[in-house]
Order: C-alpha cells, then structure tokens, then sequence
C-alpha cells in the first residue's frame, strides 16, 4: 500500500493526537422492577427498529458498496443535520476504505455492522466529503480502530468551527445537551489541498478538491477502474439540496465538468446510487431553480409568495420536504439585489 500526491500542489498533513472532544453517555438506573421491564422493552423495540430495514447496502461494483438509509428524522443528532445521508465503503485485498460515516456514531455503528459482515480485514481510511455533521458526525467510530481520516484542508477548518458553534449551542440548550450526549466530536487526522490518492491492492482512489460550489471544503471520490464516483452533498438524488452555504451557479459548472468523466455510478450525499442521467437531472434541477428564483425577484415578487408558488409545483416532489423552503429562502438571499425587502 502506498499513498501518492496527484495533480497540483497536493499535501498531507499529519496531526497529532487529541483532536477531539465530546461528552459521556450515562444510563439512569431504574429503581424498581418495572422501570428495568420497561427499559428493556424498549431496548428490544430499538433492536426491532434498526434490523427492520431502516437502510439498505449495495452492492454497486464488486468491493464497492453504497449504505443507503430511509429519509428518517433522527431524534438522536444535531437537528441542523437529522438525516443519516447515504454512506460507502470500499473492500480491497489490503484493508477498507469508508466514504463519509453519517450524521451519528450510532449510525456509524450500523455501517461498521455491515463492513464486518463482509470483511474482517482493516478499516485504513475514512473520507469526509465535505464539513457538513451528516458527513463527519460518526467519524469517533473508526477512529476508534485507528483508521486514518481524510478531508481537504478547508474542509477540516470548516469542522473545527462547526464544533465551536456545536459547543456553544449545547452549552445555551439542555435539549441539545441531550441529544448529544454520548457524542465525541472527532475531526480528520490527515489533510490535503488539490488531490490525493489512495492505492490499496490493485486499484487506486483518487480523492479530488471540488470545493467553491455546494461548500468551500467538498471533495469528491473517484474509483478510476471501477467508474465509480462519490459525490457527497454535490449530488442529491431525489432529495432537496442544502444551499445555505453553496454559490449555486459554480456548483452547476462543477457538475457539467463531473458530466464528461469517465463515470458510469454516481453515489450522492442523500438517496440511492444513479448514473449520469440522475446526475444530469440534478443539475438540471438547479438551473431550473435558479432561473425561477432569479425570475421572480425581477419581478419583484416577495419571498413568502415565492416560496407558495415553488413549493406547489411538480419539481419541488422530493424527498427531505423540510429543506425545500430553506432552499428557496438561501438561493433568494444569493440571488437579491442588496436592500430587497425579504417579504
């Protein structure tokens, strides 16, 4: 195994030890008979739950797998980022390779179950596609079996100030203290700038700085061999995007560049894996967007009537409904003119 730089000014960083911070989970003790009856009903229930179907795996190349979650609201996260997102790991003769580890450690538990269901060989690297807490927020998981992890350099910054604004909310908000408690926040312990590249038995992975369109941070991997490409937040298949923190027309110039590679599965941030016509739908969803949005504040339409409008057409069917007024309301923000009365 070997790790080579690509194109550009590529470099790794090595951190130290320590980089992370969290809280500890602590179970009340029941105090009589049917609290523990009661305790261990629900245990079982939770059990029920979690092998009942909540995701699917797939296989979409041979060693390439997709972890593929239902569109659920966990009660167990940071609610700026409730969705698990979609997951991928990747089994090689020399160890494994995860791609983003969900919204939880409880999720990245669930990932883990289904990585040694198919391999006892080592989990190497992790890759964070992008900063967002649905990407990185069970990274604790694998660190815990020493596995390095990866983001760009802007990327691991964006974290770091996520975790101080992540601490400051849960010292403001008991609700937040407890739904994330038993979380430690765990940031990537190797950075690069351009491209980096992986090769573990006899394929490469190429992890490749798209930044400047969904987020500053996003990184894209690439399987070359296998025309396998995970996208992170950078394609969302039949889900509503997040665009608080995107520039929408430099993510359209991303995707049509994705558009002409050598690609044949493209695994998003959220939804199942597709191909270039999902990829192309997606795309097409946000010019059509930002052609609508732009229309109407020409017209000098207000956001609530904008948000009505948009919300009722047959475009606006996708799952992740909670994200579709945001989404309105961020790319209007982007688009207005400076001094636009919002409503």
């Amino acid at each position: 195994m070997s790790i080579s730089e690509g194109s550009g000014k590529s470099k790794v960083e090595e951190l130290k030890a320590g980089e992370s911070s969290g809280g500890i989970c602590r179970l009340p003790v029941p105090s009589s008979r049917f609290p523990v009856l009661l305790l261990g009903l629900l245990l079982v229930a939770a059990s029920a739950s979690a092998a009942g179907g909540r995701y699917e795996v797939q296989e979409i190349k041979p060693g390439v797998f997709a972890w593929v979650p239902e569109d659920i609201v966990d009660q167990w996260s940071d609610p700026q980022f409730n969705r698990a997102g979609t997951a991928g790991f990747i089994i090689t003769s020399e160890g494994v390779v995860v791609v983003n580890t969900t919204n939880s450690p409880f999720h990245a538990r669930e990932l883990l179950y289904e990585i040694r269901q198919r391999t006892e060989l080592p989990i190497r690297y992790v890759i964070n596609t992008c900063a967002h807490g649905d990407r990185m927020l069970g990274n604790e998981v694998f660190q815990a079996l020493q596995a390095s992890i990866v983001s760009t350099a802007v990327a691991r910054e964006e974290m770091r100030r996520y975790r101080q604004q992540l601490e400051r909310r849960i010292a403001e908000d008991y609700r937040m203290e407890a739904r994330m408690r038993g979380f430690h926040f765990t940031l990537p312990t190797e950075v690069f700038d351009a491209e980096m590249s992986l090769k573990l038995g006899d394929g490469e992975i190429r992890i490749i700085n798209l930044g400047g369109g969904h987020s500053a941070g996003d990184a894209v991997v690439y399987l070359p061999e296998a025309k396998v490409l995970f996208l992170g937040h950078l394609f969302e298949n039949g889900y509503f995007p997040r665009l608080a923190s995107s520039d929408v027309r430099r993510w359209v110039e991303i995707l049509r560049q994705v558009e002409s590679w050598k690609v044949e599965v493209c695994v998003p941030g959220n939804g199942a894996p597709g191909g270039k016509r999902e990829l192309a739908d997606f795309r097409m969803f946000l010019e059509w967007l930002t052609t609508e949005v732009q229309t109407r504040i020409q017209q000098g339409q207000a956001l609530r009537q904008m948000k009505r409008e948009l919300l009722a057409t047959d475009n606006f069917r996708r799952s992740a409904r909670d994200l579709a007024s945001r989404a309105v309301e961020a790319l209007y923000k982007q688009l207005s003119a400076p001094g636009l009365p919002p409503e």
